[in-house]
């Protein structure tokens, strides 16, 4: 009789070293320890990078450094997300609508942060439907990546390969 047993988990070393030995790997699935370290040093780091590049880039370039480093753990999302057996298409569309709202943002950042804000402009941005889409495409995307990373690992293979958390042993009876 075989038996699904739990590996224990990753540290916080272990998690961030394997998520950066597979940063550009979107197949295959990744554990709940290994995404919630990493994230938290992503976190961390990003405050970090975002502060210097608020203070040394212009707006918009700002934005677009930020949405880049979003990148690096894109693909550790899509892990996540398939482990639970759910589609990547999740995280990629809450990616992909997350850094619309910001490049469209920024570029209305400037007319609207001044003394003398721009009327036209903030009603030209919250006016336009892509903005709009944006925002609930990110909000309800963004919120299902969200709850699939809260999900345990589903313990047997699915299409995106074997469980990283549960390995199967036998029970050897004589």
């Amino acid at each position: 009789m075989e038996k699904m047993i739990a590996k224990p988990q990753l540290g916080f070393g272990e998690a961030v070293k394997l998520a950066w030995s597979r940063l550009t790997e979107i197949n295959g699935r990744s554990r709940r320890s290994e995404f919630w370290w990493t994230m938290l040093a992503y976190v961390l780091c990003g405050i970090f990078v975002g502060s210097i590049a608020g203070l040394v880039l212009p707006p918009v370039a700002a934005q677009i450094v930020g949405a880049l480093f979003q990148l690096l753990v894109l693909p550790l999302t899509i892990r996540r997300v398939q482990d639970t057996g759910h589609s990547k298409w999740w995280p990629i569309l809450s990616w992909l609508a997350g850094a619309v709202i910001n490049i469209m943002m920024a570029g209305a950042q400037d007319a609207l942060s001044t003394v003398n804000p721009d009327s036209e402009a903030a009603e030209s941005l919250f006016t336009n439907p892509v903005f709009w889409v944006s925002i609930i495409v990110a909000l309800v995307a963004g919120l299902a990546t969200f709850i699939f990373c809260l999900l345990d690992s589903k313990p047997e293979a699915n299409k995106y390969g074997e469980s990283p958390k549960y390995t199967t042993q036998t029970d050897n009876i004589f």
